[in-house]
């Protein structure tokens, strides 16, 4: 990158509906609802109060196909009877597809806040079926980048990371949860997550998420590296995020916050360089690009895995603690792990979905006293 501040410009795409209500696989599905999808390009589904007879299999069509019969059968063959639809994005002849999966939390019935599970599906004319493949298919990849989404910026999440092999091993701290001290949010993925390509370069990776567009806090003090808030909140192609240099540690890390807001980065922030204070407030959640609702993915990476931060910047996740977190704790950086209980139970250590913050907010106004001359 050079010194100027890198601001890419989003791509023009419908925004996403609202999240208050979902698709769930395998419920019946409106007709209404199939042939508004079958003419409307990328948009977002939602679920109806009312139900519909499913169609006789000789009338279905091939979207029909696809959403009433293929997907709730690879569904019920992984075992994730809880995920429901959340987003489809088709080709222009609508021959292919990208399916976006999020969890459903078994006791409130709300979608989980974080990234998606994306299923690949394309129509394969002379047996009149999809071909569908998960984001964990070996074929998944190829066909991905040979498809009609190829230069799609969704694709760069799996094939545009330029992985680079190994880091330093070290484990990091001095870092506080990202929002303001006193403050609880939800922990929905940690250790288990699976978004990225390859996978283990989100091992360390955190989603916090409450429902709402919470204000985000800086974790720990560092220069702004790249930033970019154009992207229309909601946007599923268009991916906001600020990153953050740590020249504190050797190697150099980088703090990166994805999924934000639309012009939530403060003005005085948008320029590279500028220093951030722990606690300083650096953007507001939300939901742009790969994300099934509000939340905030942040990760922490060193310098030599760091990629080209083409419209946002990743890297290999790397291991660090947070002084206001008492789980997992590890002595050497006196700070803890958040985790979920249901992670836990196969990584090891312990578990628990919500966290308070001790991050105290930062205005970034500082006060130069001078000492008070007598006469």
């Amino acid at each position: 990158m050079n010194n100027s501040t890198f601001t890419p410009q989003e791509e023009p795409t419908p925004q996403r509906r609202s999240h208050a209500t979902r698709l769930l696989i395998p419920s019946l599905l409106l007709l209404a609802i199939t042939l508004f999808l079958l003419f409307s390009g990328n948009q977002k589904l939602q679920a109806s109060k009312q139900a519909a007879t499913t169609p006789s299999p000789k009338t279905l069509s091939s979207l029909e196909t696809l959403l009433y019969t293929q997907l709730p059968e690879l569904l019920a063959k992984q075992k994730k009877s809880d995920w429901v639809l959340d987003t489809i994005q088709f080709s222009d002849d609508k021959t292919q597809a990208m399916l976006w999966l999020a969890e459903q939390d078994h006791t409130s019935g709300l979608v989980t806040e974080k990234e998606p599970d994306v299923v690949l599906a394309l129509w394969d004319a002379p047996s009149e079926e999809w071909r569908l493949y998960l984001s964990d298919s070996p074929d998944f990849i190829p066909l991905l980048t040979s498809s009609w989404f190829k230069d799609s910026e969704i694709t760069s999440y799996f094939v545009n990371q330029d992985p680079k092999p190994g880091s330093t091993g070290v484990v990091y701290g001095g870092y506080k949860l990202p929002w303001r001290a006193d403050l609880t949010k939800r922990l929905t993925w940690s250790v288990g997550h699976n978004s990225c390509n390859p996978t283990y370069y989100c091992t360390f990776a955190f989603d916090f998420a409450d429902g709402t567009m919470f204000e985000i806090l800086a974790a720990k003090g560092g220069y702004v590296y790249h930033w970019r808030d154009t992207c229309a909140n909601g946007n599923p192609n268009c991916t906001n995020s600020i990153t953050l240099e740590d020249r504190s540690t050797s190697p150099w890390t980088y703090q990166i916050y994805m999924h934000i807001a639309q012009n939530s980065i403060p003005f005085a922030l948008k320029t590279k360089g500028v220093y951030v204070t722990q606690g300083r407030k650096i953007a507001n959640a939300d939901d742009t690009g790969y994300s099934t609702g509000h939340h905030l993915h942040f990760m922490v990476v060193e310098k030599a895995t760091l990629d080209a931060c083409v419209n946002y910047c990743f890297g290999k996740a790397v291991d660090i603690t947070f002084r206001d977190v008492g789980i997992n704790w590890d002595a050497g950086t006196q700070g803890g792990r958040p985790r979920l209980a249901s992670e836990a139970a196969w990584y090891g250590g312990t578990g628990r979905t919500y966290y308070a913050s001790a991050n105290t907010y930062n205005t970034g106004v500082y006060i130069i006293r001078f000492p008070r001359v007598w006469r």
